[in-house]
């Protein structure tokens, strides 16, 4: 039994009496390594915490904090909660018996004032929120019913093609269900009448990309697709605020329609991507806390976007100009390089989420390493120039390696994985036989892993199509990369031959699947690798032996398929045999010395019966390879007429 001079404090909610007590501190100046005396009346607080205001409290298990650690917590706790609460807002609210409000008073959002809430998520993939919840409830959407007419919405028509108020309605309700995850730029309670008021182009854009899906009237997707490009491209020219035009383009470019990828006619994804960047410079959206400088008119351009919203939205259209760059094989610039000034530049990435920062941060590695080997030489490389290849590859790589231990999510990991594919893919470009062992080992190893990546995505995902397009091109680089390697004699050094084989099956059935259209790149593509897979003369001499050297190597990373591309044509494309055939036999005659290749008036006619060659096909891509040493090009071949020596020697 206790003493009556014995003080009684609480640890942990334990009384303890003072004959048992022992001098310790509180946690406020355990942590902060601070002498307590908190053990001299444990009554009270301690004269450390008076002085500061603060609780005072004893914790028996304590342990110390670390700062960084706890930093590093609070970060992905971040990171958590703004998918929960983009989660949240996906999901739709049960409906009840007097559930009438949403019905009768459907939201919709005015032409000057747009939400800007949806500036304000991530960019996250459906794996992410793939989750057992369902998706949102469009507000033009009756109970959430798909295929009820919503009574608000009306029938639209474009070049002659009417689509209904219902397929409207499930087409919108198709776009927030499917596509807007990979791209949420768009407020998913938009109606379609309220879209129409504020953008036709944006309308119709929706409609043109979430019709590839659309299984009930699967013929709206051809029909359309040449109102919305012909409809796109003046639209630079109409006044008023851009936001909208500056989405529209970026679902077009995003999902490109069957004429917008690759087609007998004029190829016009990369042409709308740089329109979007464009647009959206002129709109001073890379310039977020000065875009007031751009304005022409008393109306704002951006009306009601914080800078916060503009440095999303301008993040997104950088990533979105760079991916078609590299899918295309041309140079794009950095993220850093639109920006006046380098403060503005990285106050505006701190306000953004931080799986947005790492894309950008990859996608500028590979920008700056394509121009890093093109600076280097990618043609006749000399030894010199072959090593130096070798270690750009091997420095652009390392800092790709090096941002991946910030990535948390498979999304990133797979936008890591096509950031490393870009990187290693330019070793196709070396001329080195000794280390063509090592490089195909390497380029395998990842395409391998895309292809892994790209199936696993397309099982989360409730429609393979919705994926955007640079996914598919970055499946289409590995499969193209894989069938090389596996149609040389290259030994595998890692002794995966068995494993390459089958990635490569899976990556053409993958394909397919990813197809829109008989005539887009997926759908040539498995005719393409089908039937060079079953060649004995793909990239093989004459001789039989291997062709390793690439002879198209204008095209950065995207030269290898480039290549692949031009050997089926010259085996399986009589057209093509053709145009090869006349061109070569025009350069011949070119470089005749005696001068008997000069037409006389008499053979006017037969040359005009000669077949005219036709470039407008995009599956050819580049003609650098007949700069090769198949065709004996002479020094005068160039000296056009009109040039005397004096001038041709200026260079």
């Amino acid at each position: 039994m206790s003493s009556v001079n014995e003080k009684h404090w609480l640890i942990d909610g334990r009384p303890i009496t003072s004959s048992t007590q022992k001098k310790k501190a509180c946690t406020e100046c355990r942590q902060q390594k601070a002498k307590c005396d908190a053990y001299l009346n444990p009554n009270d607080a301690c004269s450390r915490c008076k002085r500061l205001g603060i609780q005072c409290t004893i914790s028996a298990p304590f342990r110390r904090e670390n700062k960084r650690q706890r930093l590093s917590e609070l970060e992905k706790e971040t990171d958590t909660l703004r998918k929960r609460l983009m989660t949240e807002d996906y999901q739709p609210t049960i409906p009840t018996p007097t559930r009438t409000g949403r019905d009768n008073n459907p939201i919709t959002l005015s032409h000057e004032t747009p939400s800007t809430a949806r500036y304000h998520t991530p960019q996250p993939l459906p794996t992410e929120i793939r989750e057992p919840v369902s998706f949102p409830e469009p507000s033009h959407a009756n109970n959430g019913t798909f295929g009820r007419q919503a009574p608000t919405t009306t029938p639209r028509t474009l070049d002659g093609v009417t689509v209904s108020a219902n397929d409207i309605n499930n087409i919108f309700e198709l776009f927030f269900h499917e596509y807007s995850p990979f791209l949420p730029i768009l407020d998913y309670r938009l109606s379609p009448d309220a879209c129409y008021q504020q953008s036709p182009l944006l309308f119709w854009s929706i409609i043109g990309t979430a019709c590839r899906s659309y299984s009930r009237n699967p013929t709206l997707l051809g029909a359309l697709t040449k109102g919305i490009i012909t409809s796109a491209l003046p639209s630079v020219t109409v006044t008023g605020s851009p936001l909208h035009r500056v989405q529209a383009f970026l679902l077009l470019v995003t999902w490109p329609l069957p004429d917008a990828v690759e087609t007998n006619q004029q190829e016009t994804n990369y042409v709308l991507a740089g329109l979007l960047l464009h647009l959206a410079q002129r709109s001073g959206l890379h310039v977020p806390a000065g875009s007031d400088e751009f304005f022409r008119a008393k109306a704002p351009n951006l009306p009601d976007i914080g800078i916060v919203g503009r440095s999303e939205l301008w993040t997104q259209i950088v990533l979105t100009y760079q991916r078609t760059c590299l899918c295309k094989g041309f140079f794009a610039c950095t993220s850093a390089e639109f920006s006046p000034e380098m403060d503005q530049f990285q106050a505006r990435q701190q306000t953004l989420p931080a799986g947005l920062i790492l894309r950008l941060k990859w996608q500028d590695l590979c920008v700056r390493c394509g121009a890093a080997i093109s600076e280097n030489g990618m043609r006749n490389m000399t030894q010199d120039q072959d090593r130096a290849l070798s270690i750009i590859i091997r420095t652009f790589e390392a800092q790709i390696r090096d941002l991946e231990k910030t990535a948390v999510n498979d999304s990133d990991r797979l936008e890591c994985n096509i950031a490393r594919l870009y990187v290693r893919s330019f070793y196709f470009l070396k001329q080195d036989k000794t280390s063509f062992a090592s490089s195909f080992d390497k380029i395998q190893e990842i395409a391998r892993q895309i292809i892994a990546d790209v199936e696993k995505l397309v099982h989360q995902t409730s429609n393979p199509v919705s994926i955007p397009y640079y996914i598919a091109s970055a499946l289409l680089f590995a499969s193209y990369a894989l069938l090389r390697i596996l149609k040389s004699t290259i030994p595998f050094l890692s002794g995966e031959t068995e494993e390459a084989r089958t990635a490569f099956f899976l990556a053409i059935g993958l394909t397919k699947r990813l197809s829109i259209d008989t005539n887009d790149m997926c759908s040539k593509s498995v005719m393409y690798l089908t039937q060079l897979w079953n060649s004995s003369k793909a990239f093989k001499r004459a001789d039989g032996t291997d062709q390793l050297v690439l002879r198209a190597r204008s095209r950065l990373s995207n030269s290898h398929v480039v290549d692949a591309i031009i050997w089926w044509r010259e085996e399986f494309d009589p057209h093509f045999k053709a145009q090869m055939r006349t061109l070569k036999n025009s350069a011949l005659d070119l470089t005749d010395p005696s001068g008997s290749s000069a037409q006389s008036n008499d053979a006017a006619p037969d040359m005009q019966q000669q077949p005219i060659m036709d470039f407008g096909d995009n599956s050819i891509f580049d003609f650098d390879y007949f700069m090769g040493a198949d065709l004996p090009f002479s020094q005068d071949l160039f000296n056009f007429p009109g040039l005397d020596n004096a001038g041709s020697n200026d260079t």
